[in-house]
């Protein structure tokens, strides 16, 4: 669909870009005329999003992302143009006008999720007829009023092989539709469709924008296999990316930057009915790397809630392995024994719940009670401890991070901090005996660049023949300085024959600091006799800088006569070898 210019303008116009972006939980703070945040599209902790709502624009001098309401919504719901325009226009008041036929047909994406919506309105009108009297009566006695019912749309599919097959096909749906959507599904040998939710009570899954995009259905029979049967992955509905309760929540999650965490349909919907509007749930998958950056863009907070069984340890468990790396106040909540946050609520009401979620403990903290519980306080059973604690705290990409958790994990173990360093320094180092020499990563530093690293890729810039020495010796790791380092990178990454003079323009969008120092290097002029000479004369520096690093802080680490001081001993003369074939005629 198209939309003449007239129009888009009267559609930004009628925007308050301000009241957008605080609704989507951007937290604006007024600077005389304008307006600054944490930008919303990079990580950063000083604020350098600015907000101009006269002029109806916004820019961050960060990341270099700009433009209007439009722009703004593309970007934070990845929604396209059209999308964007049509939901602000609404918003807005303002009435649809596209250019060109009007009677053109509906893309499939409309037409599905219009057929999703159909079906989502059918299972409801169900619930309400006689066929729904059971369901009605389940949902009496677990204390689901039709207030809440109606806030989460629940529906029930009745107990017929065809029944919203032939209504949607009444409603000029056709059935190849209805199979992407996952509606209804294909007899393997009758070659005829059929209804893929039959006698279940239905939860539409919504989007954040409150779109039908799946179901999820619970048996009302307990003989009725599987328990709870969702929606399959369709071109609407990527479970990965969907989070239960999080549309009805919106109001609530902007206010507190919060989301807690439960595991079921029917707890989500207690959770908001006792005022935990937080409160959501992945729908029959568990949490995924997908997840965490629907998360990040809703909440600065995250409340793991867990039943107190031992499958409830053992999931909390395993997602502190998954939110321990990520820069979110993580906590964790296990409820008593036999209860789930549904029962809990119901039974003891919502001041004890809010009593027991003051109590929720940080990530760490409940990763390292955990983990300690489950050895022997023995010698042998605090460095199992350690070593496990050590390599879940591997993947935090920030030194500094893992520096605060070192200390942290020897504060519960009572051992020093150089204990702790030592032990969690070796441990990156043996894990990374895949590399050629084994680097540790606390050599590589984000330090100012030296001289010679500049002169290298300036060298490999204007000889491109240099290339094949420095595959052979020089490593993205030998490069201090974070940006030289993913210049060096994107170099190595370019086929033998290519040019890198299109390199500050593929950039240029993506990473603008990289752009910017790579145009830097291309700019200064360079002109240098014997090249190479003078190549693997830097290089050779290079190396010498990191072979006094690496063995003064290995020396420190290691016991004399250990098996580790013998293996650095290999390391250092593997090292001082690579020096002296830099300098060796080819």
């Amino acid at each position: 669909m198209r939309f003449s210019d007239d129009f888009v303008r009267e559609v930004v116009n009628r925007t308050d870009l301000v009241q957008l972006m605080e609704e989507r939980g951007v937290a604006l703070r007024r600077t005389g005329s304008t307006f600054k945040a944490c930008c919303p599209f990079h990580s950063e902790k000083t604020p350098s999003f600015n907000v101009n709502p006269q002029r109806g624009f916004f820019h961050c001098f960060g990341c270099g992302t700009s433009g209007d309401a439009i722009r703004f919504l593309m970007l934070f719901e990845r929604l396209t143009f059209a999308e964007a325009v049509t939901d602000l226009a609404n918003k807005a008041g303002v009435e649809l006008r596209h250019e060109g036929k009007s009677d053109q047909r509906k893309p499939d994406q409309e037409a599905g999720l219009h057929a999703l919506q159909l079906a989502s309105d059918f299972y409801k009108q169900q619930l309400q007829g006689p066929t729904g009297q059971d369901v009605r009566a389940y949902l009496d006695q677990r204390y689901v009023p039709a207030e809440w019912q109606e806030r989460f749309q629940l529906g029930f599919a009745p107990d017929d092989w065809q029944r919203l097959h032939q209504y949607l096909l009444a409603q000029k749906i056709p059935a190849q539709i209805q199979e992407q959507c996952g509606l209804v599904k294909m007899a393997e040998q009758q070659e005829r469709r059929y209804d893929r939710f039959r006698n279940r009570l239905i939860f539409p899954i919504r989007d954040a924008r409150g779109r039908c995009i799946g179901f999820g259905g619970r048996v009302i029979r307990s003989e009725d296999q599987p328990k709870y049967l969702n929606s399959p992955e369709t071109p609407y509905y990527r479970k990965s990316q969907v989070l239960y309760g999080l549309y009805e929540g919106l109001e609530a999650i902007r206010r507190s930057r919060e989301l807690i965490f439960v595991e079921g349909y029917l707890d989500v919907i207690r959770m908001h009915q006792y005022g935990f509007a937080q409160a959501v749930a992945t729908c029959g998958t568990a949490l995924t790397p997908e997840h965490l950056q629907l998360i990040r863009r809703h909440a600065n907070s995250v409340v793991l809630l867990f039943d107190g069984d031992a499958a409830g340890q053992k999931a909390a468990l395993k997602n502190c392995q998954l939110f321990l790396p990520v820069s979110l106040d993580t906590y964790i909540l296990t409820l008593p024994e036999n209860e789930d946050p549904d029962s809990f609520l119901q039974n003891k009401g919502e001041e004890a719940f809010s009593k027991l979620l003051a109590k929720k403990q940080p990530l760490l903290e409940y990763l390292i009670r955990q983990t300690l519980a489950k050895y022997p306080e023995t010698v042998p059973g605090r460095q199992e401890a350690l070593r496990e604690l050590l390599v879940a705290a591997q993947p935090i990409p920030k030194l500094e991070q893992r520096q605060m958790v070192w200390v942290q994990i020897a504060e519960a173990l009572r051992l020093p901090n150089e204990t702790v360093f030592a032990a969690a320094k070796t441990l990156t180092n043996f894990s990374q005996n895949n590399r050629e020499f084994g680097y540790s990563n606390s050599v590589i530093r984000q330090s100012p660049h030296s001289p010679d690293e500049r002169f290298l890729l300036q060298a490999l810039l204007t000889e491109a023949q240099l290339m094949s020495l420095a595959k052979q010796f020089l490593r993205p790791e030998d490069f201090r300085h974070s940006l030289y380092r993913q210049l060096y990178e994107q170099l190595l990454q370019l086929p033998d024959d290519a040019s890198s003079a299109h390199l500050p323009q593929q950039f240029a969008k993506e990473q603008p600091e990289l752009a910017r120092e790579l145009a830097a290097l291309y700019a200064t002029d360079f002109l240098h006799e014997h090249l190479e000479s003078q190549f693997r004369l830097s290089l050779r520096r290079l190396k010498e800088r990191h072979l006094r690093e690496y063995r003064q802080e290995r020396l420190q680490l290691v016991a004399p006569n250990s098996t580790e001081h013998a293996l650095l001993g290999r390391t250092l003369r593997q090292m001082e070898e690579e020096l002296n074939r830099i300098f060796k005629p080819r």
